[in-house]
């Protein structure tokens, strides 16, 4: 059989292995194409570098535990990706008593999407912080931008001092851009500029350990993301994801509200002003998501309506409306606080005792600490 013939051969984009008699499959690729002479890529990522498509969230394989419990038995860098922006559903607590004997080194990644203003110690000793609250003691991190280039420098110097003889395991949650970050450092380390890891927005991209040589005697492991089910990522539709993780720069937005006054993020989540004096609340969100301000009283009706008539934007197939949110009730405390909903924004407010509610997709998380921002 001609399939057969291809046990051993498997994609440059993604590391499946390749497959030609199973369109719907992993690893399907034309048997026109498999002879080509070229480096082989299937089908799914040839739409994802060409068109930036997908027809499903790929599942990918493997065990994370026996893919750390190597690492850890080898004494591997792990080099754990984190999302500035989406921070609280970056992080994936459940690695870290698995990773916690090995050298951890965090890549904080996007911070080309966060304000300029904010400064980079700042973020490194936030970072820091809520790891340490999670269980996982760090002393490395490099504020990185894998679109921007920002900060690859430092962790190609990191690599090196690192590398004899020692293999380098990139671990995260889906759509930090743990591939992003390794298609930078290898432009650079090895002026690669055409055969890269497959990239996309989407969640479930890389879909098996994919092993790239540093040298004769140490690789790098792009593993594949783990999905965050906290994140509101799990609770839409991919396509919708482009709206929602920034591509540039976030223009924080604020508005000054009065209580019995509610504001649609989009028409994915909601904040309702219930109790309290007048206040300004700042939103970090994607520039692509429509804020609206309306009356609380009609904000069901008008909620619904929006969605019905896509005049907001963006609107999900998954959320047809308030029946498909959760109502969680905070009383805000007199200090200032960021209301993060997990994925979607930061919403940061003068806490002075008022009473607000957050409307999100079920299964979403919601919560509330000091402000960082």
């Amino acid at each position: 059989m001609e399939n057969d013939n291809m046990m051993k051969l498997h994609c440059y984009g993604c590391g499946a292995e390749l497959q030609n008699t199973a369109p719907d499959q992993t690893g399907y690729i034309p048997k026109a194409d498999m002879h080509s002479g070229d480096l082989l890529l299937c089908q799914r990522c040839y739409r994802l570098q060409h068109y930036g498509v997908q027809r499903e969230v790929a599942t990918y394989n493997g065990e994370f535990k026996k893919i750390l419990a190597h690492a850890k038995k080898s004494k591997s860098l792990i080099v754990y990706v984190i999302d500035l922006f989406a921070f609280s559903s970056s992080i994936v607590s459940e690695i870290h008593e698995l990773i916690k004997d090995n050298k951890v080194l965090i890549i904080a990644n996007k911070r080309d999407v966060l304000p300029r203003e904010i400064n980079d110690e700042k973020l490194k000793q936030h970072v820091k912080a809520r790891l340490l609250e999670t269980g996982l003691d760090v002393k490395d991190i490099i504020i990185a931008s894998a679109h921007k280039n920002y900060n690859i420098d430092e962790f190609m110097q990191y690599i090196d001092d690192f590398k004899d003889g020692r293999d380098v395991y990139v671990v995260g949650a889906s759509s930090v851009g743990k591939s992003s970050i390794i298609n930078s450092f290898l432009k650079v380390y090895k002026n690669e500029t055409k055969n890269v890891i497959t990239t996309s927005p989407y969640p479930g991209t890389t879909l098996d350990v994919i092993k790239i040589p540093l040298n004769n005697k140490s690789y790098i492991y792009d593993t594949p993301g783990i999905i965050v089910d906290k994140s509101i990522y799990s609770h839409i539709e991919n396509k919708i994801l482009k709206y929602i993780a920034p591509r540039r720069e976030i223009k924080p937005r604020t508005f000054q509200i009065n209580d019995n006054q509610s504001i649609f993020i989009g028409g994915l989540a909601r904040l309702d002003f219930l109790k309290g004096h007048r206040s300004g609340v700042t939103f970090y969100i994607s520039n692509e998501i429509d804020l609206h301000r309306t009356k609380l009283e009609r904000a069901d009706q008008i909620f619904d309506s929006v969605i019905a008539n896509h005049k907001i934007k963006p609107t999900s197939l998954m959320i047809t409306g308030v029946e498909s949110l959760e109502a969680h009730t905070v009383d805000l405390p007199y200090q200032d606080v960021d209301i993060i909903i997990s994925g979607l924004c930061t919403i940061k407010i003068n806490g002075k005792g008022q009473k607000f509610r957050i409307m999100a997709p079920r299964g979403v998380e919601v919560m509330v600490a000091e402000s960082k921002i």
